[in-house]
């Protein structure tokens, strides 16, 4: 294998079972894989029932969370295919979670347990953890689960129902026509500085940003993931993507489920989607706030980060 420059940052993603009650097919990227001080993991549930292992109590973390519940229907990427129960706070408040949602843990906040109530059909589960360790402490509580408050919630800002829209063609603007076929969605909190875009990708040749043949970087790291849709089998991506890394332009390929870790002020794209045999989603995690384009020596005027 030719040794590059920059392959250190493509990362193939591998997927395991984990039994029930865990991720029946599902992938761990740590710190020490991204290169980064956080965590990040995603993957199907299979069945309804009990998350976890017993005894299913609450815990707190001592770093920000995201956990962004989301089906593999790229037609609607709104539709989750199941409902799901999950407390939050010390009254164990119960929300319920029915279509691509996204919970914002801050640090203290218990949360837990959760319960898949029902399912029509398989879906995702990402949780990004802002850490360089996981670290979970258990909440002792003799409260049971209270009822469903709904708009009354005293953590309705800690839950945002997720709304795609439909990326249609010319939407960076003047100097890129490409139409993906897909829809996109913003997943931020006013809670800390996050950010996710996730995006349904249906067609090709699609080509990123709004000069899609010019590099630029972001004074923030992101993390640029490649995920299959097929909820049945996450290990194939269904299509292929290049991408360029750094100043030279060095062209990276791939058709399997991948990361790519961009580390802030690193120069990349352009990012154009080769082909596509079957839908994909592309999830574009900031895991420190979107950050802003730099100049640097690309000659890019700094802007508000709107791509990858």
């Amino acid at each position: 294998m030719t040794e590059t420059k920059y392959g250190k940052y493509v990362k193939k993603l591998t997927f395991s079972d984990d039994g029930p009650g865990f991720f029946r097919q599902g992938t761990k990227m740590s710190s020490e894989f991204l290169g980064l001080p956080v965590n990040i993991e995603y993957g199907t549930y299979w069945s309804a029932g009990r998350i976890g292992k017993e005894p299913y109590g609450a815990h707190t973390h001592d770093f920000n969370q995201v956990l962004f519940w989301l089906g593999g229907d790229t037609n609607d990427m709104g539709e989750l295919g199941a409902e799901v129960e999950l407390c939050l706070g010390e009254e164990m408040e119960k929300q319920m979670i029915t279509t691509t949602t996204a919970i914002f843990i801050p640090p203290g906040l218990p949360h837990l347990p959760a319960t898949i109530t029902r399912m029509n059909k398989r879906c995702m589960l990402m949780v990004v953890s802002c850490a360089a360790e996981y670290k979970a402490t258990p909440v002792a509580s003799d409260r049971a689960p209270s009822d469903y408050l709904g708009m009354r919630s005293k953590y309705r800002e800690n839950v945002s129902r997720v709304p795609f829209a439909r990326k249609g063609a010319w939407s960076y603007g003047p100097l890129n026509p490409d139409d993906s076929g897909g829809s996109l969605a913003f997943i931020s909190s006013n809670q800390f500085d996050f950010l996710i875009m996730c995006e349904s990708i249906k067609k090709a040749p699609y080509r990123f940003g709004p000069i899609p043949d010019e590099p630029h970087a972001h004074n923030q790291p992101e993390i640029l993931i490649f995920m299959g849709a097929d909820t049945n089998d996450l290990s194939e991506l269904g299509g292929e993507v290049e991408i360029a890394l750094g100043e030279e332009k060095e062209m990276h390929i791939f058709n399997t489920p991948t990361a790519v870790i961009v580390p802030g002020e690193l120069p990349h794209c352009p990012l154009t989607i080769l082909k596509v045999d079957k839908p994909f989603i592309l999830s574009d995690v900031r895991p420190f706030g979107r950050g802003y384009e730099t100049a640097g020596a690309m000659g890019v005027t700094p802007q508000a980060g709107t791509g990858t």
